[in-house]
């Protein structure tokens, strides 16, 4: 029997916990009502009230917004069946996902009535049902698990098992998903709209301006490879790997940009000191690999932490209304996109500090979660 098959038998998708289920309802949530201001009580609820145009994008959007919530809730309740002996129905699991996709999105939807930045719409509550309704399918049917326990399979190939590489890798999710907001400076504070402003005062090659940046830059991409070496199953060729997924995030920048920006502004987010940190960062990282799990542990710790306070000093931030003048976007939601991803990008410094810190404070040994037989490279 292959290891393949061995643990598709034991598979149990995504072995979801409660953190992770409410760390995403308070995405939705926090997406759907945003910017929380404004509320009255409305005169009609446009809830009941079908859209004049239907917008093919909304409606993707709505259906891959809720498709994770109702994996995530389809897997717990499956899991929970088994812990309490009872038995485990896979159409139990989808039933109670779907309601509460429904419960979720209806109630949401009436809020929305009460902003006036809003517009609740039963469309977008038919979609997001229809999208609890997609991730629970996924996570309940036989294709969707022999799906997802390859994925699973290739998870703990790549990747070290057990919970804290889970919480490394739940970080390198979010990083990658802040990167999708091309307004964002590639490892850095701020926004790109900053630069312009900053530049009339001290030229992108000032060295009281240069420096600073390159340094912080430097340190973040120093920390953020540290942090993708400690959540590999494997230490050999750790420099591709990072490499590779550095390589990931320049991809997604530059297609978003691309996609969402004005011309004049495609490559404003990659200065000359985002070059130079880049490869410094890079290369400074390169001789830490062969250090103990703990030790990088410590130095991947210490860069995170100075490589955040370097960004802030040395950043300048720019009115949301003016970033928002920057895209070409006509599809909408992209307030809640900015926004979101504008916030996921200035907690994620004090997230990872958090994480690698813990996980030096837990780590009494010199060895890592890495498999055996696993040498430094």
């Amino acid at each position: 029997m292959s290891n393949f098959t061995q643990r598709l038998m034991k598979f149990e998708p995504w072995r979801a916990g409660r953190g992770a289920l409410l760390a995403y309802v308070l995405v939705i949530v926090y997406a759907s009502l945003n910017p929380f201001i404004g509320w009255h009580t409305p005169e009609s609820f446009t809830l009941f009230n079908w859209p004049r145009y239907l917008t093919a994008f909304d409606i993707v959007l709505n259906v891959l917004a809720y498709a994770p919530l109702g994996a995530l809730v389809a897997a717990l309740w499956r899991q929970y069946a088994r812990r309490s002996g009872q038995a485990s129905r896979a159409a139990w699991a989808w039933s109670v996902a779907v309601a509460a996709g429904i419960a979720l999105s209806g109630a949401l939807e009436l809020l929305q009535s009460m902003l006036p930045g809003r517009v609740s719409s039963p469309l977008d509550w038919v979609a997001n049902t229809g999208g609890a309704m997609l991730g629970a399918t996924a996570v309940t049917s036989a294709p969707g698990r022999t799906a997802l326990a390859r994925i699973e399979f290739w998870r703990y190939q790549m990747f070290a098992p057990g919970s804290q590489a889970g919480w490394g890798l739940l970080l390198l999710t979010l990083w990658w998903f802040a990167q999708l907001n091309p307004a964002i400076p590639f490892f850095e504070a701020g926004n790109i709209v900053s630069h312009a402003a900053a530049g009339e005062k001290a030229p992108s090659y000032d060295p009281l301006y240069l420096l600073p940046q390159a340094a912080g830059i430097t340190f973040n991409v120093c920390g953020f490879a540290l942090m993708i070496s400690l959540v590999l199953a494997s230490a050999r060729r750790t420099w591709l790997i990072v490499a590779l997924v550095l390589m990931l995030g320049f991809m997604a920048k530059v297609s978003m940009a691309a996609l969402m920006l004005k011309a004049p502004q495609l490559i404003t987010w990659m200065g000359p000191g985002t070059v130079m940190g880049l490869v410094g960062g890079f290369l400074l990282s390169t001789l830490f690999y062969s250090w103990s799990y703990r030790w990088r542990t410590l130095a991947a710790t210490l860069f995170v932490f100075a490589g955040g306070v370097m960004a802030k000093m040395s950043s300048v931030y720019a009115a949301f209304d003016e970033t928002l003048r920057l895209f070409n976007w006509p599809y909408g939601h992209l307030v809640n996109f900015a926004g979101v991803t504008q916030w996921v990008h200035e907690v994620w410094p004090l997230a990872a500090f958090i994480y690698l810190a813990a996980v030096f404070i837990r780590q009494r040994g010199p060895d890592g979660p890495q498999r055996a037989g696993a040498t430094p490279r």
